[in-house]
């Protein structure tokens, strides 16, 4: 059977499998599978059940956009998260009130019928945990009035008053939620029956990831209640007492914690936590003592790091699963990432060296355990599969994959699988990458693009990318790596980029290119160049210092980090933190040295510019930059710009900007890079490592 290639059309085919959830008893698992609706173009989540022996899965719920499956204890009932199937606004005052268009929580019973809701919330509700007996259920939802309340409620009117907003702190947008300075997230309690939900905790802060104890009367949640939570966010682990209201810290402000678990006896707390200042973004497992006292790091020297640091344009960035105690406390099964790969390992509670539960070369993004942590439910993901269901034991062993959900599309589409090498980088440091060929296999030296990732503390993986695949199948090789700055390499590693954006880093990346021209597999003459976020940085910066490439793409670029520090949404943490204290008043001439607008004029490649309007994080300033003054320079550029999108177009955006992004990029790079033409004549040839040399 001949298989045909990837289409960007295909995108619309694929369903993922998400947040997988244990029974109390192991005996099933609920799932979230996420999947596009074609006509809608609305992403649409339902909840599924499969037996953990291999039966046929079967869908359990009904609505349009049901998600966070959660257990009761003894598994007789499921709550979860029922969102509108695409936009509902509530038609009055009243249906405002009762959160009508607002994910809510429901109940269902686990062997069947009808959903109830539980929560009524103005603005939604969210994280919903049951307590131990059952009886009630806590959740977090924002409360709080709008700032202009007449432009508010205009809406409910048919009519447009423009907001008129007063901000006072210095961090109050977020890429993909927008404005977060008018309300707060806290807790709530109501019980399982129904009722008037009781209100727990209040302030001019956030609360969330709520975990009742062991005995149901205490529950720990995260919340930043420091002085500095509007400059140099970090959430802090608190308890709460039920009983009395009592609150205690367990953390001490200088870290921002993410995860977190009770142990069986309820003695202790785990969690995870990086730095809340001068982080390399790399994440250690604690446990604190839950009465308060010393935290505790459960491990030393250890290269990976703790949480899915993968990227792919699958899923956007998720919440980590919670680190999970053995029944009788004496060690934690958590999630890890490290040379590409993100995988299962058991961390003994008293300290030691982590051991691997689950293998290498796939990227598992969620994970939950039964009551008795015996067995674990996991989703994971490949670079030949989307991302799918299976249970483990928790100790290692056979695996059960439970789905299949793409399998029709699979089995018609020709995909490669990355070939993994290694290579020197700047001061001959091991640098990890891999390379795509094109199917069926091209002659070689083949056509290349230049992948370079985002963050830049974050990490290619061993998981399924459908722009690499869309490339290969047009003919190009996919060359990709993890340059100093990215994570699962050591925190040494992932600092070495601070205070040095555009300097070791892009040694790394040409290097990695030299190499996959050394070796004979891709034509120097024929190489293109892409990435995102950083990656656009990269790519901006590439571009600007050599004239190897015969086209580029800019996604969510960076091009300034100077006007970075007051429009992006963390424009002055990203600066401060990663260019050693720099601010534009007093270190502009540092900044701009590590701009790549300063040397825009020094650009000769064909530049195409995708970018979002609603990208908070690199504001769509930063891509108008680079075209006004390409194109005033007279150079080739086009730019497109996606109205009403995020950061994230490329992994959650609107489905039919997705495929025009997509085929925005096969386009350019089939219009300047010839898939046919001979590869480039030995004598022709530039070496490889001219590319890394600067331009200034």
């Amino acid at each position: 059977m001949t298989r045909r290639r990837l289409e960007p059309e295909d995108l619309y085919a694929i369903k993922l499998v998400e947040d997988p959830r244990l029974s109390p008893d192991g005996a099933r698992v609920a799932y979230v599978v996420m999947e596009i609706d074609r006509p809608s173009y609305e992403y649409r989540r339902a909840i599924w059940i499969a037996p953990t022996d291999g039966g046929a899965p079967r869908r359990f719920t009904s609505g349009g956009n049901d998600s966070v499956p959660r257990w009761s204890p003894d598994g007789r009932a499921l709550a979860f998260v029922r969102g509108p199937a695409g936009e509902v606004k509530p038609k009055d005052e009243a249906e405002r009130d009762h959160g009508v268009g607002k994910g809510q929580v429901f109940i269902v019973p686990a062997d069947g019928g009808e959903a109830r809701q539980l929560t009524f919330m103005r603005h939604g509700a969210a994280e919903p945990t049951w307590s131990p007996d059952g009886r009630s259920i806590v959740f977090t939802a924002e409360v709080g009035d709008p700032d202009d309340p007449e432009a508010e409620e205009a809406a409910l009117h048919d009519k447009r008053i423009p907001a008129v907003r007063t901000i006072d702190r210095l961090w109050h947008r977020l890429d993909g939620k927008g404005w977060i300075y008018e309300r707060r997230a806290h807790l709530f309690q109501v019980p399982a029956e129904g009722g008037e939900p009781r209100q727990l905790t209040d302030g001019d802060w956030d609360d969330g990831l709520p975990r009742y104890s062991p005995s149901g009367r205490e529950l720990a949640f995260l919340s930043d209640r420091s002085a500095d939570r509007w400059t140099w966010p970090g959430a802090d682990v608190w308890v709460l007492e039920l009983a009395t209201g009592a609150l205690r810290r367990i953390t001490d402000e200088t870290q921002s914690c993410a995860t977190l678990s009770w142990s069986p006896d309820g003695e202790t707390l785990a969690f995870t936590a990086q730095p809340r200042r001068k982080s390399n973004y790399y994440t250690d497992l604690y446990v604190a003592p839950a009465a308060g006292g010393a935290r505790r790091k459960l491990t030393r020297d250890y290269k990976p790091t703790f949480g899915d640091e993968a990227i792919d344009d699958q899923r956007a960035g998720h919440h980590a699963p919670d680190p999970v105690f053995s029944a009788d406390g004496s060690s934690l099964l958590a999630l890890v990432s490290g040379e590409g790969s993100t995988q299962v390992v058991e961390v003994p509670a008293g300290g030691g060296t982590p051991k691997a539960i689950t293998g290498r070369g796939r990227r598992i993004y969620a994970m939950s355990a039964d009551r008795s942590g015996t067995r674990l439910a996991l989703a994971a993901s490949t670079p030949l599969v989307p991302g799918d269901l299976y249970v483990a034991p928790a100790k290692g062993g056979a695996e059960r994959r439970l789905t299949n959900l793409n399998q029709d599309l699979l089995e018609d589409i020709a995909l490669a699988a990355p070939e993994e090498f290694r290579f020197k980088g700047a001061d001959g440091w091991d640098i990890q990458g891999w390379i795509i060929r094109p199917v069926p296999a091209a002659a070689q030296p083949a056509p290349a693009i230049l992948e370079i990732h985002g963050g830049p503390m974050a990490m290619y993986g061993h998981s399924f990318f459908f722009e690499f695949q869309l490339l290969q199948g047009r003919g190009y090789a996919i060359v990709y790596s993890n340059p100093r700055g990215s994570t699962g390499y050591g925190g040494d590693f992932s600092n070495a980029v601070n205070n040095d954006w555009g300097g070791k880093d892009y040694e790394d990346i040409m290097a990695g290119l030299e190499y996959a021209v050394e070796k004979g597999w891709v034509d120097p003459g024929r190489l293109g160049v892409a990435g995102g976020s950083y990656g656009g940085y990269m790519t901006n910066w590439a571009v600007s210092h050599t004239d190897r490439f015969k086209a580029a793409v800019t996604m969510r670029c960076v091009a300034n980090m100077a006007s970075m520090f007051g429009t992006s949404d963390i424009g002055w943490e990203l600066t401060v933190e990663e260019m050693g204290g720099a601010v534009p008043w007093t270190d502009l001439d540092r900044i701009m040295e590590r701009s790549p607008i300063t040397y825009v004029e020094k650009i000769t490649t064909p530049l195409l510019i995708l970018h979002s309007d609603n990208d908070l994080r690199c504001p769509i300033s930063e891509a108008e930059q680079m075209f006004t003054a390409l194109k005033f320079l007279g150079r080739e550029v086009t730019m497109k710009r996606f109205e009403g999108q995020t950061h994230d177009l490329s992994r959650n955006g609107h489905p039919r900007s997705r495929i025009i992004r997509l085929h925005a990029i096969l386009d350019w790079f089939t219009s300047h890079i010839d898939v046919q033409a001979k590869p480039t004549a030995q004598a022709e040839r530039t070496p490889a490592g001219a590319a890394s040399r600067r331009r200034r």
